[in-house]
């Protein structure tokens, strides 16, 4: 008698108990406090969009995935009323390039220089750009990691806030 299938079973059933297991039974992690002053000078926390659905986007200028991201971001964030894009710059080499990148890019979202201590609230992530969902409820409901070459917040329409109130009522979101 071979061991090999229930060997193959007992693995897959340990796998999807180690893929699944943070998620069961816990609540969501509660978002970092965080307070930041944008490029335009205003002080903001995320406090401040309590009861919004809020991308945190951690990006950098010189990162070609993040610059690709950013119309996607900018107009995820002009499209939708109860959503908010915050984009927070690390690992810049000046002020001046990220100002330049924001508005070359035309980016109407709050921006923000961070750095690494305040990346380190939200947990260990792997490289550049890096979007966490932040709940209405203030809660981290969402981390993709890296972008996503199709449509970068699929995830965020669809899942659990899938009742978005669309700005422009006349088309549907990309992806769905």
């Amino acid at each position: 008698m071979t061991t090999e299938p229930l060997a193959n079973g007992l693995a897959r059933v340990l796998l999807a108990g180690c893929l699944l297991a943070p998620f069961a039974g816990f609540a969501a992690p509660k978002a970092p406090d965080l307070e930041v002053a944008t490029l335009s000078q205003e002080r903001v926390t995320l406090a401040d969009y309590r009861g919004k659905l809020v991308l945190v986007n951690f990006w950098a200028p010189w990162c070609p995935p993040c610059r690709k991201e950013m119309p996607d971001l900018e107009a995820f964030h002009n499209k939708y009323d109860d959503t908010v894009v915050l984009g927070l710059a690390v690992n810049y080499r000046s002020k001046g390039n990220v100002t330049n990148m924001v508005d070359m890019m035309n980016i109407t979202y709050p921006v923000a220089l961070v750095g690494s201590k305040l990346a380190d609230k939200f947990g260990s992530f792997r490289g550049l750009p890096t979007t966490f969902l932040v709940g209405p409820e203030g809660r981290i409901s969402g981390w993709p990691r890296g972008p996503d070459p199709g449509n970068p917040f699929r995830s965020a329409i669809g899942g659990p806030y899938g009742n978005l109130s669309k700005r422009d009522p006349g088309t549907e979101p990309a992806g769905c």
